[in-house]
């Protein structure tokens, strides 16, 4: 009787199977498989936000320009618009007219990178449009 006993307990301490094992292994892949793309779209979209703020911040420096000088700064030198550190992108391009121009910023830093671009444009009669590629 003592055998019997001593048998089943130790048939019980063994142990996880493979198969229990697995099945955890395989739902643990399920929930990080579906996890990630979320984590890492979600860091896009901060990054994003990032970028807005800076042209934001470059728009309502050129239109205090365009207010003193009744026209744009097609250079970006004069507006005062100086990038933060560690930033994720590069410092805004200016292209356009004195009446016209488009602010642009493309991403300079892991994980957005130069196919990656936000953009504004500013007219002089005091409508603005934006976008981005991602």
């Amino acid at each position: 009787m003592f055998a019997l006993y001593s048998k089943a307990l130790s048939d019980r301490e063994r142990g996880f199977t493979l198969i229990e094992l697995v099945v955890v292994l395989a739902i643990l892949g399920i929930l990080i498989s579906l996890a990630v793309p979320r984590y890492l779209g979600a860091r896009k979209k901060a990054y994003k936000v990032e970028a807005d703020n800076l042209l934001q911040e470059a728009k309502t420096l050129e239109w205090a320009y365009f207010q003193q000088y009744n026209s744009f700064d097609t250079t970006g030198a004069s507006i005062g618009f100086v990038m933060p550190g560690g930033s994720h992108w590069n410092p805004p391009s200016i292209t356009g007219t004195t009446a016209s121009i488009q602010i642009t910023m493309t991403g300079a830093q892991s994980p957005v990178g130069p196919a990656d671009s936000v953009w504004i444009t500013l007219s002089s009669d005091g409508s603005s449009s934006g976008g981005a590629t991602f």
